[in-house]
């Protein structure tokens, strides 16, 4: 009983039996876990993009991607707590969603976010975006902003936005060059 008054207490919204609410710091093995399972493919695109030694050379190498990417969440928990939300369904949490604010400019930045593959395809994405944006509505946020890929991993995460509301973007690239190797047009010719 005290446990189901606990979820009341942390509940945002609710829809088929899944709780959309608050984070606790019990849930973050979970959240490690789908921040893994959900940013696999989205960390090995970025390592094709890059390549081996531009991906190795930009990142500390005695903490793994997935240990990087999980102190995210955990980092902004231990400021902003009220800013990680959890999907849970039977006390099985299966999905995320984080986001930042900006209040003197008036923004708010959605940020990790995942669902596992299982509960993939069913709107549950959508689910906390539309409540994560009538949130920063509440908080007089202007504008909401979001950043993504242009990398097929990516594609489900641009549907998803766009099925929000999100209608404006600019493409941006990235460029990495290995000074390592002198590639050519790197080196002044006077030298």
């Amino acid at each position: 009983m005290q446990s189901a008054m606990k979820k009341n207490e942390l509940k945002i919204a609710e829809r088929d039996r899944t709780i959309l609410r608050y984070a606790r710091q019990e849930d973050f093995p979970q959240i490690d876990k789908i921040t893994a399972i959900c940013y696999k493919a989205i960390h090995e695109s970025w390592v094709s993009m890059q390549g081996e030694d531009i991906y190795n050379a930009l990142r500390n190498p005695e903490i793994s991607w997935e240990e990087r990417k999980a102190k995210q969440n955990h980092e902004l928990f231990a400021e902003h707590p009220e800013y990680v939300w959890v999907l849970e369904n039977d006390d099985d949490l299966f999905g995320f969603v984080t986001f930042k604010l900006d209040r003197e400019i008036g923004y708010g930045l959605l940020d990790n976010n995942g669902v596992l593959p299982q509960y993939a395809g069913k709107g549950w994405g959508k689910f906390m975006y539309r409540h994560v944006l009538q949130y920063l509505r509440a908080q007089n946020i202007k504008i909401a902003i979001v950043e993504t890929g242009l990398d097929d991993p990516h594609i489900p995460a641009r549907s998803a936005y766009e099925s929000v509301g999100f209608d404006r973007s600019a493409p941006v690239v990235y460029y990495w060059q290995d000074l390592r190797k002198n590639n050519p047009g790197s080196i002044p010719d006077d030298q």
